[in-house]
């Protein structure tokens, strides 16, 4: 919890800053693509983590390796976690601040699980449902379920909007068991 708490001003200060000199993009993209390279490399997960190379060392490295592909301010920062011996939080804090961006632009991510795959124009349909739904911008991932019979299950933040066959089936059984079941 208190790690989360410390990464978290971090995030305020940087997208600040971000805003201010208007790179909040350009170090978004960044911090995608370093989330993405974290997650592709077991080596740099443990590096990060490692207490037997120091930080200054590990601010070294780093800058090495992210020179000339990010952009300055995020290197920047980088070195400055480091020099805070905070770099074991990189990955924490550049999720926190891709999701501060898209909270600050009225996006939000969504988790649909679906029985099969289905077309883009079926996913545009239930994106705007959902978009109409939470009164905001919505960033869906989509994932392959085959214990659904049909439908799908959506997942906005703590909220499950189960729009399955299995959900209406069972909805309509509970209506014939109440016998409130209308023509």
């Amino acid at each position: 919890m208190a790690g989360r708490k410390v990464a978290r001003r971090y995030t305020l200060a940087l997208f600040e800053l971000t805003e201010e000199v208007k790179l909040t993009d350009k170090v978004a993209k960044d911090f995608s693509d370093l989330i993405k390279t974290i997650d592709n490399s077991n080596e740099l997960k443990l590096f990060l983590k490692t207490p037997i190379i120091s930080s200054y060392r590990k601010g070294e490295i780093l800058g090495k390796m992210f020179k000339g592909k990010v952009q300055d301010l995020t290197l920047k920062f980088i070195d400055l976690l480091t020099r805070k011996e905070r770099e074991n939080m990189l990955y924490a804090i550049a999720e926190d601040y891709l999701n501060l961006v898209d909270e600050k632009r009225g996006i939000v991510k969504v988790r649909v699980n679906t029985a099969a795959k289905i077309l883009d124009k079926d996913k545009k349909a239930i994106e705007d449902k959902l978009s109409k739904y939470t009164g905001k911008t919505i960033k869906a991932s989509y994932d392959i379920h085959r214990s659904l019979i049909g439908g799908f299950v959506a997942q906005v933040s703590d909220l499950v909007i189960d729009a399955s066959i299995e959900r209406q089936l069972q909805l309509l059984r509970e209506q014939f068991i109440k016998g409130t079941f209308n023509n």
